[in-house]
């Protein structure tokens, strides 16, 4: 199946990612009220900047990886399969702000309420300005009200995890 004319696999309702195992694939998953939606390998920053990338396994047998590539001044995650890429991510100007584009879709995901030197636990992913699925990053869970695609989950907790380096650069600077 072509990457760029398959459907995306979604997922919608409460969606938690579990710690699963410890050293051999799989090492989290994302599970809702059907099962398992997705298997993930070890994470790491290194292993997606430099390395082959995080495993990632669907419900359906499809493998991608989570990856790394450049993106003008700065290294941002990417999914890959071996059809092509799945989705790719950016920062917005505005402090830990993102956006998460695939082919025919895009989505931001910004902190709510705090965002200062401690992490924001809160994340709002929107379509627009629709608010459509709320992120708690204490509980990893994710909490839909229309279906997303499976990849936005994925680079939405890559993301919480890693951020994008040099992305504090993009804000304005006082004379």
């Amino acid at each position: 199946m072509d990457a760029r004319t398959a459907v995306p696999q979604m997922l919608d309702g409460l969606v938690e990612l579990l710690r699963v195992g410890r050293w051999s694939f799989p090492v989290e998953a994302l599970v809702g009220a059907d099962g398992t939606v997705a298997e993930l390998g070890r994470d790491g920053s290194l292993r997606m900047i430099f390395g082959r990338g995080r495993r990632v396994r669907l419900a359906n047998g499809e493998e991608w990886r989570i990856k790394s590539s450049a993106s003008g001044r700065h290294i941002v995650p990417i999914i890959t399969s071996p059809a092509g890429t799945i989705a790719i991510s950016g920062p917005l100007p505005a402090k830990r702000s993102y956006g998460i584009n695939g082919k025919d879709w895009g989505y931001f995901l910004i902190p709510l309420g705090h965002s200062g030197v401690r992490r924001a636990r809160l994340w709002a992913v929107r379509r627009h300005e629709t608010e459509i699925a709320i992120i708690d990053d204490r509980h990893r869970t994710i909490e839909s009200t229309e279906p997303i695609p499976v990849a936005v989950a994925v680079m939405a907790f890559t993301l919480l995890v890693h951020g994008i380096p040099g992305e504090a650069s993009l804000m304005p600077e006082r004379d």
